[in-house]
């Protein structure tokens, strides 16, 4: 616990704000995740992804979404906050992160293609034809699921 706190003093303000924000939203995504049916989390995340309009920072020009600092912060406070199975409420996360600031993200989903293994899941999300969160493990192992945003996300 006292390492943690002393690595986030040494961060830079920015970085303190980014990583409070990545934890609240991982924390509240974790929680709708156990609570609420699943679909209806998807239109809760939708809701809370969509893009703000007119806002701007208080030194009145357009702040500049820092995409690697999102996911990174978004990361963190999932290694901190996430015991198991972070990939679903980080990639969300990311997700809501990107698209309130006007940035393309997709969400995808897959199960694993080895039939003769557990099964397993697994979700990441993709900016711009790149793999941003979730590409920790070999993506190309898991097929896709279809249609499962479709209307929700």
């Amino acid at each position: 616990m006292r390492k943690n706190l002393s690595r986030f003093r040494e961060l830079s303000p920015e970085e303190k704000r980014a990583v409070m924000r990545a934890g609240l939203l991982v924390a509240v995504i974790r929680v709708g995740l156990a609570v609420l049916p699943f679909r209806r989390m998807l239109r809760a995340v939708r809701r809370a992804a969509r893009p703000h309009t007119g806002s701007r920072p208080r030194s009145g020009r357009p702040s500049q979404f820092d995409k690697d600092l999102a996911v990174w912060a978004v990361e963190a406070a999932g290694r901190r906050l996430l015991t198991s199975n972070p990939c679903l409420p980080q990639a969300l996360a990311v997700l809501i992160l990107f698209r309130r600031a006007g940035e393309d993200a997709e969400l995808h989903m897959g199960v694993s293609r080895d039939g003769d293994g557990p099964f397993e899941a697994h979700a990441w999300i993709e900016s711009d034809g790149k793999v941003v969160i979730g590409g920790d493990v070999p993506i190309e192992g898991y097929a896709r699921l279809q249609g499962l945003d479709t209307g929700y996300l």
